[in-house]
């Protein structure tokens, strides 16, 4: 269920109003206000509000960005997520959960790719855990620290970047995925001072099974984070544990040092085509559930009319 409120320039409520009942928009309302700018100008507004199921918020978003009305510059529009919606439209069809508008997958993945103090804590934090439970042969102890490792969304905004075509969204998934590598890593490195080897954790798995599994991780990933319904925390765990337990062993094994190289040329090769299979997973599920990104590459590239990039 979606809440929608579009502000357009006077005049064009109309145009929208046009574009939501195709989307299979039961109602819409508009209404005028008043808007207020720094130099004490006041610009008449067109308000459009819109309730309905998610999919056909995600049509009419999609078809407003890309209609030939549509300017980046004069437009602004917010989407919500009620806890329920009672209007024209009975549950079962209000309450129908996917596909998301690909303006909401975007905009959550792009919060957790971006590289802060918080997440650089968060993944060092929890690798701590990790490698300390890999060491100590702990179970959960390394739940507990995956559980806390947002390691999976940097991939996943890999794989949207690239189904979108947006550019810089995909190298600012790479970029935090990079940073959350190498924090699991470092990690590991600190508790290998304090701990002593052996490593009592053995379940890494061979690269035929770690590319089933990606592949399987990466698609149910991707269609979660599609989904209003679900716990998509826990596909995360999954994808985390599968993944993560890699760098953490390098970090370990740099310290207490590397009595098998084979098994290290292994493992590098299984982490690689695990991250790998399970980005390309979710892009290519990305982009069969319906992602688009004609129209936010229309409001990424305002920009080039002189406006500047929204951050």
């Amino acid at each position: 269920m979606r809440l929608i409120t579009v502000k357009a320039p006077e005049g064009q409520g109309k145009n929208i109003t046009e574009v939501a009942f195709k989307a299979g928009a039961d109602q819409v309302s508009v209404q005028q206000a008043k808007q207020h700018t720094p130099d004490r100008q006041v610009i008449t507004l067109d308000v459009v509000e819109v309730e309905t199921a998610t999919p056909k918020a995600k049509a009419l978003i999609e078809a407003m960005m890309v209609a030939p009305f549509y300017d980046p510059k004069s437009f602004s529009f917010t989407i919500r997520h009620p806890e329920s919606v009672f209007a024209s439209a009975p549950p079962s069809k209000e309450t129908y959960p996917i596909t998301r508008p690909s303006t909401d997958v975007y905009e959550e993945l792009w919060q957790f790719v971006q590289v802060t103090i918080s997440l650089v804590g968060r993944v060092f934090l929890s690798s701590v855990l990790l490698a300390y439970g890999m060491v100590e042969g702990m179970l959960p102890l390394i739940i507990a620290g995956l559980l806390f490792l947002p390691y999976h969304h940097h991939m996943l905004a890999v794989g949207l970047g690239a189904s979108l075509k947006e550019w810089r969204f995909l190298r600012q998934g790479l970029l935090a995925l990079l940073v959350s590598t190498a924090m699991i890593y470092l990690a590991a490195v600190c508790v290998a001072f304090f701990t002593e080897p052996p490593i009592d954790f053995h379940e890494f798995g061979s690269p035929l099974s770690g590319f089933v599994l990606s592949c399987v991780i990466g698609a149910a990933a991707a269609l979660g984070s599609i989904d209003d319904a679900g716990r998509r925390e826990l596909v995360g765990l999954a994808a985390t544990a599968h993944i993560s337990i890699y760098p953490a062993w390098f970090g370990l094994q740099t310290v207490f040092g590397f009595s098998d190289t084979g098994k290290a040329g292994e493992y590098l090769l299984n982490f690689g085509i695990n991250i790998t299979s399970l980005t390309l997973a979710a892009g290519i599920t990305f982009a069969l559930m319906g992602m688009r990104g004609d129209g936010i590459r229309r409001f990424i590239n305002r920009e080039k009319s002189g406006n500047a990039e929204l951050q």
